[in-house]
Parts: C-alpha cells; structure tokens; sequence
C-alpha cells in the first residue's frame, strides 16, 4: 500500500455511504418568511458515534451552517426555496 493510499484509506467507507447529514448555507429572503437553501456539505457519523466528518463545497458567508438529516422531498442539487422556520 502506497502512503497516498493509507491516508486516503479511512475516507473510502464515505465514499460509498449516503450522508447521515446534508449541511445548508440558509439566508433569508425579503421579510424574512422564505429562505432560500443552498447545500454546501455533508457529513457522515464516525463508526463510534462520537462524531462527524464533514465534507465542504463551500463555506457560508455568514458563518452559518445548517446540518438535516437527508430525506427525498429536498432537491439532490441546488438550491431549496421553503418557509423560514420562523415564518
């Protein structure tokens, strides 16, 4: 095993894996009562449940990061338009 493959090696299990969790970037729009989601990431739990690996395509401005847990009704790709939470 080459040693570019034994630091790779933890990662494969990921790769293979859906996501336990999807990572959003939300901002609201206009009064506040939709927000728009972008999905910036997503995060898979460690085998000892004592944490996560979190992978970014990009980093919210804002600093804010949202992590759900997937489910169908959110688009696989780009951007989600729903209520805001306090909306």
């Amino acid at each position: 095993m080459s040693t570019t493959d034994k630091n790779t090696e933890h990662l494969e299990p990921t790769r293979a894996r859906r996501p336990d969790m999807i990572g959003y970037s939300v901002k609201q729009i206009g009064d506040g009562k939709k927000s728009s989601w972008s999905r910036v990431a997503a995060a898979w739990a460690h085998k000892d449940g004592q944490g996560f690996e979190v992978r970014m395509d990009a980093v919210p401005v804002d600093g804010r990061l949202v992590l759900r847990e997937p489910s169908d009704d959110r688009q696989a790709e780009g951007d989600v338009i729903e209520r805001s939470p306090a909306g």
